[in-house]
């Protein structure tokens, strides 16, 4: 039986930025049309609303779940998992937040905590190891 373990994980920093600055701008444009008409509607309530669903999800729903042989990114309003088996990975790169990786030639880059990126970094060096035998 393979152990699961999931992290909690943000997308390369440029990606991260354009994704919380449009959760942001929500939360102006509710603000903005609150202030216009000078009293509180239905239409803020909406955008509010929204903004704290999209943060919630931002936050919870990107998640990556670690077994032995895979790496399985969950994406935000995205239905496709991404799926990276340990043994397409090629140069894994582990920094203080971040691990970036090489896998089928593409260059992709997760930040995780501090904690996940010393576990992921002890799990792909295992796992390459192994591999190299």
């Amino acid at each position: 039986m393979e152990e699961e373990t999931r992290y909690f994980y943000q997308p390369d920093l440029t990606g991260t930025i354009i994704s919380w600055c449009w959760t942001f701008l929500i939360f102006i444009a509710g603000l903005v049309i609150w202030l216009e008409i000078t009293h509180f509607q239905w239409m803020t309530a909406t955008l509010f609303a929204i903004f704290v669903i999209l943060v919630f999800l931002e936050i919870k729903r990107r998640t990556v779940l670690v077994t032995p042989s895979k790496l399985t990114f969950s994406r935000l309003l995205q239905k496709d998992y991404l799926v990276i088996p340990l043994a397409d990975i090629r140069q894994p790169h582990f920094t203080k937040h971040t691990v970036t990786m090489t896998v089928n030639g593409e260059v992709l880059c997760f930040t995780f905590s501090q904690r996940t990126v010393r576990r992921l970094a002890t799990l792909i060096k295992r796992r390459q190891t192994k591999g190299d035998h």
